[in-house]
């Protein structure tokens, strides 16, 4: 691993890289937009409960944008680091967003 990405995933810290881990988890498992709900069995997860998380996860990175830049505020002499967390942050948060349009735009028509 090289230096900037150790020093990336020191910055990020344990919670930020779950919580980014957990993000691309529901990037890479979307349903198919249209695709119908189940409402039984392991075919509930892609199609019910990653949805609904889908919000979740979109809301916490934008708060965690929020909390890097107070901290970003809060500790001058740490600029680089939360600019990069709270680019981070938004980063995922447009990628779930792009994303997951599709699915969901398929659900309100």
């Amino acid at each position: 691993m090289t230096f900037r990405m150790r020093q990336l995933l020191t910055w990020m810290g344990p919670l930020r890289l779950m919580l980014v881990s957990g993000s691309l988890t529901l990037v890479v498992l979307r349903p198919a937009p249209g695709a119908p709900p189940v409402y039984a069995g392991w075919e509930m997860l892609p199609t019910l409960v990653f949805p609904a998380l889908v919000p979740l996860f979109f809301m916490v990175l934008l708060l965690d944008a929020i909390m890097g830049a107070v901290q970003l505020a809060s500790h001058p002499g740490q600029r680089q680091r939360y600019r990069t967390v709270i680019g981070v942050s938004l980063g995922m948060a447009l990628l779930l967003m792009l994303w997951w349009w599709p699915y969901f735009a398929a659900i309100m028509r």
